[in-house]
């Protein structure tokens, strides 16, 4: 038997240990997942979030997720397959909730916030005297303009 073939049975034997330790909620098993898999799931977690901040985050709802829900683990790959599905989908849910929030963030504009003027070139006006208003074209939605 190989060196190599020693250290995937070594593996598959310290990865099921841990998943039984998991199993039974062992909150050091959530200590021994963050020791072994968080550097590699903050790395994924990085490389789509682009953000450490977000990508820490990411790592944290991970660990979470793969300790409450280690019984939906089928062990029909890899623990570490499952896990970068997680790391995964969680990015991704990560990416759209941040992008919403951003978007939802400064897309309405309100009365209170818009003063005539503000988008146009001083001196322009209407044939009434009042500055235009000139928006981007970014789909702002404008509230209660009176």
């Amino acid at each position: 038997m190989g060196v190599g073939v020693l250290l995937a049975n070594m593996r598959d034997q310290i990865e099921n240990e841990l998943v039984e330790r998991l199993r039974r909620q062992d909150e050091s098993a959530l200590a021994d997942l963050s020791s072994i898999y968080g550097a590699r799931i903050f790395q994924l977690a990085f490389r789509y979030v682009k953000n450490r901040e977000d990508a820490e985050e990411v790592v944290q709802d991970v660990l979470l997720k793969v300790f409450r829900k280690i019984d939906a683990f089928r062990g029909d790959s890899a623990l570490s397959s499952w896990i970068y599905r997680i790391t995964f989908n969680t990015a991704m849910s990560r990416l759209r909730h941040t992008r919403a929030a951003r978007l939802a963030e400064t897309s309405t504009i309100t009365s209170a916030d818009l003063r005539l003027g503000d988008f146009a070139p001083a001196g322009s006006g209407s044939r009434d005297g009042q500055s235009i208003v000139k928006i981007p074209p970014t789909g702002i939605a404008l509230e209660d303009i009176e």
